[in-house]
């Protein structure tokens, strides 16, 4: 998830997508998978790196 939040910094990645692009298709995951990863990426790197858009997804700043 790192990998593609920060592979275009600034770009906002709904939810889905983010779904979609690192677990694919064929895996079902639960509502706040996602979730859980952000808040262990943000532990890791600190609050400032990774920022909700509400209601929309996700992106990466530095």
């Amino acid at each position: 998830m790192l990998s593609l939040l920060s592979s275009k910094p600034g770009k906002v990645f709904k939810r889905e997508n983010i779904l979609d692009l690192v677990w694919g298709d064929e895996v079902v995951v639960g509502d706040r998978t996602i979730d859980v990863h952000i808040r262990k990426l943000r532990e890791k790197l600190g609050e400032d790196y990774i920022k909700t858009v509400k209601g929309v997804g996700y992106k990466f700043e530095f």
